[in-house]
């Protein structure tokens, strides 16, 4: 299960992608995240999206990495538990955008027709480095 902790609310996630992107002028590291229609209230999401929630982000993946054990000592290992992986993000402190999109989830095949589904995407995104060195000094 993915999830992701904004502040102090923590919910699920579908798929998040990290990249550069040219925004208001600049190319700067985004983060975009794509969650399920009801994974959280869109007002809550938009309210929630503040520079001082958004200082660290912390993404995890609770069925990360799968962790054997030989229970026989018969040398078949089995799974016994998932260590999950744990992503921190700082600096992504710029919302960028917040709302429901539609998305592509099953492509058109001969028999059937493309399946779209709205989710709720946000979009968050770090100041380049003079606009982090001008709000440094405080302006």
């Amino acid at each position: 299960m993915l999830k992701v902790k904004i502040g102090e609310k923590e919910f699920e996630y579908l798929t998040s992608l990290e990249t550069e992107e040219f925004y208001n002028g600049s190319s700067r590291r985004t983060l975009t995240v794509n969650c399920a229609a009801d994974a959280i209230g869109l007002d809550e999401l938009n309210a929630l999206l503040t520079e001082e929630n958004l200082a660290q982000i912390v993404m995890t993946n609770t069925e990360g990495i799968p962790v054997y054990r030989d229970p026989n000592d018969d040398g078949v290992a089995e799974i016994d538990h998932y260590d999950p992986i744990v992503n921190y993000f700082d600096g992504y402190v710029l919302k960028l955008s917040c709302g429901i999109t539609s998305v592509m989830t099953q492509p058109e095949t001969p028999d059937t027709p493309a399946v779209y589904e709205e989710q709720i995407v946000f979009k968050i995104g770090k100041r380049t480095y003079i606009e982090e060195q001008l709000h440094k000094l405080g302006l």
